[in-house]
C-alpha cells in the first residue's frame, strides 16, 4: 500500500501506485465496453481484463497513459519474473481499497 493508503503498490518499470477512483472506473467501463457496476464482471479476469485494469489503475499518476502502453508496463512486469496472480492480487486489493469489493 502507499503512503496515502488508498493505493497499493507495484513494481513494473518503476514503483507505481495502482489506485481506482471514479473516474478509472468510468474510463474502465468505457474501453472495455462492459457494465462494471455487476462485480461478476470481474469473474473472469481475461488479458484485455488485466491490462484494462491496470491501465485504469495508473490513470490518477499517469492520465495521458494508453492501454497499448499499459499492456507494454505488463509485459515489462512478466519478462522481470512478475506473476499475474500476483498482479491479479494487487489489482483486487486497489478496488478494495476504493470501496469497489
Amino acid at each position: 500500500m502507499s503512503r496515502d493508503g488508498r493505493a497499493v503498490l507495484i513494481t513494473l518499470d518503476r514503483e507505481r501506485h495502482l489506485r481506482f477512483d471514479f473516474n478509472a472506473m468510468a474510463d474502465l467501463e468505457a474501453a472495455l465496453g462492459i457494465n462494471l457496476t455487476r462485480m461478476e464482471a470481474f469473474s473472469s479476469l481475461g488479458l484485455q481484463m488485466l491490462r484494462g485494469m491496470l491501465w485504469a489503475g495508473l490513470l490518477h499518476e499517469e492520465p495521458k497513459l494508453t492501454l497499448r502502453e499499459a499492456g507494454t508496463l505488463l509485459q515489462i512486469y512478466l519478462d522481470g519474473g512478475g506473476q499475474l496472480d500476483v498482479l491479479g492480487g494487487k489489482l483486487v486489493d486497489a478496488l478494495t481499497q476504493a470501496g469497489y469489493s
